[in-house]
């Protein structure tokens, strides 16, 4: 394997995990913890799928399945603001609900049960480039986004009053700031990236939709951005190394690894760098207690 290729591979691999986890972040700083990054992921890559089967079009497919996401997330959004559930709760349910939403679509609509294949013309192309990368645009359009939200929370007035709203709700009303709808904001948010995460995977990377094809992705997304503590370049970085190690359990299961022993490279890296994230924090914080 050549090293262009292997890079691009490693870098279509992170595309939809860095989606996910820069919407949890943002999401985050908007004052909830979004467990439900996964129903998101695949809600967006099935209406990715859908509409690019139905239109022809994977611009399409990508617009929607980033509406889809969006409307889910502001629908979870609402269950926890209003009716005042557990989010972690909320978030799970979400999840499963997803599933078994999806997998019944998918059913009855198209009585299939397996993969809903999408025509090649209608997927996602990778985009011209000197280097055989093989990249889509969303995998461009996933570090513009780690750009444009370092710049939002830190210079831009409505990325301060989020950040405030989601870290002290009560200030950020004394002083106007409505934190309800910074909640919503970034939910709907979040939920849009999700949905474009899940339509890199439908329309990208597998060019099928199936009702595991998040493969536990919104989990993983979700420790991306508690190892970054919420900050896009960390987060994305993280994002980063996590999609090395997919990538790796790829090939792994090409030189014949069993397939089990491969799929968990990705969960390792994950405690790994949780585990030394907490090793970070209590040194920082004064050393280990004895």
């Amino acid at each position: 394997m050549s090293v262009p290729t292997f890079i691009g591979d490693c870098l279509s691999q992170t595309t939809p995990l860095l989606l996910a986890a820069l919407g949890g972040a943002f999401s985050r700083r908007a004052g909830l913890v979004n467990v439900g990054l996964d129903a998101f992921i695949l809600l967006g890559a099935l209406v990715a799928a859908v509409v690019a089967r139905a239109t022809g079009s994977a611009m399409a497919g990508l617009v929607l399945a980033a509406a889809a996401g969006s409307a889910g997330a502001c629908l979870m959004a609402a269950v926890v603001s209003v009716l005042r559930t557990n989010p972690i709760v909320t978030g799970l349910g979400f999840n499963l609900l997803s599933h078994a939403f999806c997998r019944l679509v998918v059913k009855a609509a198209f009585g299939v049960s397996g993969l809903l294949m999408v025509a090649p013309a209608a997927r996602l192309a990778p985009l011209p480039l000197p280097v055989p990368l093989h990249l889509d645009i969303l995998a461009f359009a996933a570090w513009g986004c780690v750009f444009a939200m370092d710049w939002f929370f830190r210079h831009h007035w409505l990325g301060l009053h989020l950040r405030a709203a989601g870290a002290a709700p009560a200030m950020a009303r004394a002083v106007g700031i409505s934190a309800r709808r910074m909640l919503f904001a970034g939910m709907a948010v979040a939920g849009a990236l999700c949905g474009l995460g899940g339509a890199d995977l439908s329309l990208g990377i597998v060019g099928a939709f199936s009702d595991d094809i998040s493969a536990g992705r919104g989990y993983v997304a979700l420790a991306a951005f508690y190892v970054g503590r919420d900050h896009p370049w960390p987060t994305a970085l993280v994002c980063l190394v996590l999609g090395v190690a997919a990538h790796l359990a790829t090939d792994a299961q090409v030189i014949g690894l069993p397939v089990s022993i491969a799929q968990a490279f990705p969960y390792v890296a994950v405690l790994v760098l949780m585990c030394l994230q907490q090793v970070r924090a209590r040194r920082m914080n004064g050393g280990f207690a004895s």
